[in-house]
């Protein structure tokens, strides 16, 4: 992998500059070759479009905020995006393949752990606008609207490696290595399943579950410390919403069980059918991607989660709901679930859970067979996916860190929480037709 300042469109100003540079001294003869010269300027120009238009919607897409005219702001931005692949994907769209299977979330359930651990067995994620180590090669961001809201399964593939490069993979390996999608937002997306559905019909899914209320304290540290990512970044524009971002955890809490969250979430349910509008029967190949472009975007209130990041706790936590409407889609014997705490969490685990994803993947479990794989630290993996170290060492990573006391969830605010989702975990319990303990309080 290039280092950043020669990727994407860095490199390719860089080599637009030298060529110029090359030109105006009548070096190699560049001065009388335009196509090399025209072809660089092309993509330099689409790559800074693209950018420009990026830093627009994730502004308020992403980080809730409005725009700033701001150069260090849009400079970061610029430093940690790929513009230019982006341009490329989606022209070469129709010419990829889609996934084999989905990990879904909700988020900070160890979905980035496990797609570690696929990696290292040589199952390929999909691309990452952004370049951020634990979302490269992870999660696409396609379904939560990061690509200018637009959301329609026809350019879905955009994510995913070209035809071509699958056939290179079959032919030195003899068998084509299994892709996949770790996005954690789309469980609570709530127009993501049938537009997944439609995109990829025959995928399997995998679900990692977490007891809700360590789940939404998880995930609030997460967020505090992406806002102080952002300030950093320079984007110290005004907020999108009043009242947005919550001051306090109880004020989050508060928010995500309000009326008008609800009804965000209640209209997200009725945005697929819009995106799919009558173009369900062509979401593949050139139709698809013209079907895609010209589709209804999402609007930006819905967007990356409905009302914001920090207004889904609610809505995380009610996973029997989320999960509901993957089932009904897909089938549950389509479905593996997994429990973060008491399966991922202990050595070993996550080789075990990926050999029962396996089952609905066969050609997960020829590669998980493979002696050569490695493990996210790069260490062997035996067959069957286990390290080296004969599974002594539980896979973590993307740990939240501890907030300040005033920050931080008090232990009364979380047995509060824990209490709150007693049925909603009951509902979950009843669908996997077992009690994964999340309600016992002696734990």
């Amino acid at each position: 992998m290039l280092p950043v300042w020669l990727s994407d469109i860095r490199g390719a100003l860089l080599a637009f500059l030298v060529t110029e540079l090359l030109a105006f001294f009548r070096c190699f003869g560049l001065s009388e070759s335009p196509v090399l010269r025209c072809g660089l300027a092309l993509s330099c120009l689409a790559g800074l479009c693209c950018s420009i238009s990026f830093y627009l919607h994730t502004c308020r897409a992403v980080f809730n905020r409005k725009p700033t005219l701001s150069f260090k702001a849009f400079w970061h931005h610029f430093m940690v995006t790929r513009p230019l692949e982006v341009v490329w994907r989606f022209l070469t769209a129709p010419f990829r393949v889609q996934p084999d299977f989905h990990i879904l979330g909700e988020t900070r359930t160890g979905t980035t752990s496990m797609a570690a651990h696929l990696r290292g067995l040589g199952c390929i994620g999909p691309f990452s606008p952004w370049i951020i180590p634990l979302a490269s090669d992870k999660e696409s961001f396609y379904f939560v609207g990061h690509y200018w809201g637009l959301v329609h399964p026809g350019a879905y593939r955009m994510c995913f490696p070209l035809k071509p490069t699958m056939w290179l993979y079959e032919l030195w390996y003899g068998e084509r290595p299994p892709v996949f999608d770790a996005c954690a937002s789309h469980l609570n997306a709530p127009w993501a399943a049938p537009l997944i559905r439609a995109a990829s019909p025959e995928a399997a899914l995998l679900v990692m579950l977490r007891p809700p209320a360590e789940q939404n304290a998880s995930w609030w540290r997460l967020e505090q410390g992406a806002h102080a990512w952002a300030r950093g970044m320079g984007l110290e524009g005004d907020f999108l919403r009043e009242g947005y971002p919550p001051r306090s955890f109880q004020d989050a809490l508060r928010l995500s069980q309000s009326e008008p969250v609800a009804e965000l979430y209640r209209t997200g349910e009725l945005a697929a059918a819009k995106v799919l509008g009558a173009s369900s029967t062509s979401i593949h190949g050139i139709r698809g991607l013209i079907a895609a472009l010209r589709a209804p975007c999402l609007s930006e209130l819905l967007l990356p989660f409905p009302g914001g990041q920090l207004c889904a706790f609610e809505h995380m936590g009610r996973y029997a709901r989320n999960v509901a409407r993957y089932a009904k889609l897909f089938g549950k014997e389509r479905m593996v679930f997994a429990e973060t705490q008491a399966e991922l969490g202990k050595p070993g685990g996550a080789a075990l859970i990926s050999a029962r994803l396996s089952a609905l993947v066969p050609r997960l479990r020829r590669w998980q067979d493979r002696p050569i794989s490695r493990s996210p630290d790069g260490r062997s993996l035996s067959a069957g996916g286990q390290s080296s170290d004969n599974g002594k060492t539980a896979l973590r990573l993307n740990e939240s860190q501890t907030l300040p006391p005033e920050l931080e969830p008090t232990q009364e605010v979380l047995t509060q929480l824990r209490q709150h989702y007693r049925a909603a975990n009951l509902e979950l319990f009843e669908f996997l037709g077992r009690d994964l303990g999340w309600n016992d309080e002696s734990k």
